[in-house]
């Protein structure tokens, strides 16, 4: 598949940054104190470690198909049928993803900062830049991955301002009950490490794929390092009994932050904020249209995102989610997410080590 298309390393490694650091990075802090107190922090390394090897399959994987996605791998190996079907799940599951992401924005604005508004208003506001973005392919949303990741450099500095409250013994002791409650909670990670199954349709439009691999772990590096941040400083500033009871603590920590010309830092905040989410639906969105339009054997992609925009717009007008429901559709991520993005590079790594083998005996 030649592309005149091309996507950089860095906007590869932002692309998958940003998506999995989107809307995982509000609540992480408080899904790892519910399961492991303040040792939750220890997890976020195996989540890397995990992502790193998942990462390792994946790009080994893509080497066997350089100019084409992971559809037209499949169809190589194991027919067309068995491409369609990975095409009609693979558009299910990124569809899924974006409908993920726009609850949790539009519950968020809602909750913040437009309590009056309607949800399906909310997400339709959001669908129309989604859509100018995601028509133009991996290029744009790597650009605007750029431009997101350029604009968001102040936000770390905002919640070091932060540590003068903060309580370093809520930290003390290191695995105060052992590692079993660390190690129950590494299966929290699936969900905020989602994005490296990007690899998967943006390897054949890379300009240097044999840097792919680099790129990956320095993305998964670079997200691992934000949520080890945004984490303690959440355990240091909130007691071990209270950070629970936060839906998103990564806001409310805001509020102790106090400027004279701003009297609630969090409405800004959460409104700029905006750009980090759209970066887990603006590309899921391209990647459902994507593989609808494959599925159906036709290239008009804009016209399926059209209707997939359409789709989801009708949707939410239809039915207006709760915070319950997030919580839902984040633990089902959470098993599909392990089986699409971590479990499933392994699994057709070694299919195709099996099948080169085979075919390797058969000639000789």
């Amino acid at each position: 598949m030649k592309t005149i298309r091309q996507v950089s390393m860095l906007q590869f490694t932002l692309m998958v940054s940003a998506f999995q650091i989107s809307v995982a990075f509000l609540s992480l802090p408080r899904e790892l104190a519910r399961q492991a107190g303040t040792d939750g922090w220890i997890a976020i390394f195996f989540g890397w470690g995990m992502a790193t090897l998942a990462s390792v399959a994946l790009v080994k994987v893509m080497k066997n198909s350089p100019d084409g996605s992971i559809l037209e791998l499949i169809q190589r190996y194991m027919g067309v049928w068995a491409a369609k079907i990975a095409a009609f799940i693979f558009m299910a599951y990124y569809l899924l993803l974006a409908y993920d992401g726009f609850m949790i924005a539009s519950l968020v604005i809602k909750l913040w900062l437009l309590p009056s508004t309607y949800i399906y208003v909310l997400v339709l506001l959001l669908l129309i830049p989604t859509f100018q973005i995601a028509q133009h392919g991996f290029q744009a949303i790597g650009r605007y991955s750029e431009i997101v990741a350029l604009i968001s450099i102040w936000i770390p500095f905002v919640y070091l301002t932060t540590l003068r409250h903060a309580r370093w013994l809520y930290l003390l002791p290191v695995l105060k009950e052992g590692w079993f409650p660390v190690l129950s909670t590494v299966k929290i990670m699936f969900y905020p490490m989602l994005g490296i199954g990007l690899a998967f349709f943006i390897y054949p439009h890379l300009v240097k794929k044999e840097k792919a691999l680099t790129a990956m772990v320095i993305s998964n590096t670079l997200t691992c390092l934000v949520y080890l941040g945004i984490t303690l400083v959440c355990y240091v500033y909130f007691s071990p009994d209270e950070i629970g009871e936060f839906n998103e603590p990564v806001i409310s920590i805001m509020k102790s932050i106090e400027l004279r010309f701003i009297e609630r830092i969090e409405v800004p905040f959460i409104a700029f904020y905006l750009f980090v989410f759209s970066c887990i639906w603006i590309p899921s969105m391209h990647l459902v249209s994507m593989n609808s339009a494959w599925l159906l054997g036709k290239d008009k992609e804009r016209g399926h995102l059209a209707v997939w925009c359409f789709a989801v717009a009708v949707s939410f007008f239809i039915y207006r989610p709760s915070f319950i429901d997030v919580a839902r559709v984040n633990n089902f991520l959470n098993l599909t997410g392990f089986v699409m993005e971590f479990a499933l590079p392994v699994c057709l790594l070694m299919y195709v080590a099996m099948t080169k083998k085979v075919r390797g005996g058969r000639r000789s």
